[in-house]
């Protein structure tokens, strides 16, 4: 076991970054793509490669909510949580909960009271999280090679 003498110390607390500040939270995980599925099967393989379908999520409710958003922004409307509640025979607030997890994901927005798909087009949408996770990851670069930098310096205080 190593002597702590020899280990860095903290001499200030460490911030954490507030994770809710940002509004997003990109999940991208590598789901198989279906083989010769029809259009809901394969707007439902986007929420899942987004994330969506956790256990309780058995229905795909995500999925049918974002096809109603989706569909609708395609002809030039945008959609209340009540209006989408009515159209899938769902209660308000559970739409609502899977509203707010597709805006934190990036793949729709809000303005006022209405709903609606990020672009007019599926490979928009995705380009557009694309670049979201591209700045992410820039900014992370940018501060990993500071704190690159900087190790010589907090290893020499010590």
């Amino acid at each position: 076991m190593e002597n702590k003498k020899n280990l860095p110390s903290v001499k200030r607390p460490l911030q954490h970054a507030n994770p809710r500040r940002s509004g997003t939270k990109i999940t991208i995980r590598n789901v198989a793509l279906p083989e010769n599925k029809g259009f809901d099967e394969k707007l439902a393989w986007i929420c899942s490669s987004c994330g969506f379908f956790e256990t309780i999520d058995k229905g795909k409710t995500a999925a049918i909510i974002f096809k109603e958003i989706y569909l609708a922004g395609m002809i030039g409307q945008v959609l209340t949580s009540t209006t989408i509640a009515e159209r899938i025979g769902m209660s308000r607030g559970s739409v609502i909960n899977h509203l707010n997890n597709l805006k934190k994901a990036g793949l729709i927005e809000k303005g006022g009271k209405y709903y609606f798909a990020r672009h007019k087009t599926m490979a928009g949408i995705i380009t557009e999280v694309e670049d979201d996770m591209l700045h992410i990851f820039l900014r992370m670069k940018r501060v990993a090679k500071e704190i690159d930098n900087e190790t010589d310096d907090v290893i020499r205080m010590e």
